[in-house]
């Protein structure tokens, strides 16, 4: 076997590109509270999203949109497809905290737990901040058995 140069050179590259790959920027908020009770108005029983977070950056946050998944009584994850943003504004380090109507037939009582995860935050300066894919900033709840 032949030692190749310009494959060793390639190689060497390579992994060193690897060593500056762009990391994904830090989550910009950390969370303080999250639950799902139910809100119950008239004999009317409306599921919430309650969720409390504060703004880790300098700049205040203008827009921030969430994402949920719902643990199932199964352990099955039932992502919540309706839109869950914050747009009354969170300035650097102060908590701010919000609440959610969600859609009863799309939250199963007997659940399990949740996540909530950021999926985007826009800042007041136009700049903004976007999950990878892997929902890396969140935050999560599990009342099932251990």
């Amino acid at each position: 076997m032949r030692f190749n140069s310009k494959i060793a050179t390639f190689a060497i590259w390579a992994l060193s590109l690897s060593a500056y790959a762009v990391a994904a920027e830090p989550c910009p908020i950390s969370y303080s509270h999250l639950s799902m009770p139910y809100k119950h108005e008239s004999g009317i029983s409306t599921p919430t999203l309650e969720l409390s977070f504060t703004n880790l950056t300098s700049k205040k946050i203008v827009r921030a949109k969430f994402g949920l998944i719902v643990l199932g009584p199964d352990r099955n994850e039932v992502p919540y497809y309706h839109d869950i943003s914050f747009t009354e504004g969170a300035d650097p380090g102060k908590p701010v905290s919000a609440v959610w109507n969600l859609e009863m037939d799309k939250v199963d009582i007997h659940r399990m737990g949740e996540t909530i995860y950021l999926e985007s935050a826009r800042f007041e300066d136009n700049t903004a901040w976007k999950d990878d894919g892997n929902q890396g900033c969140k935050d999560d709840v599990y009342y099932g058995p251990r």
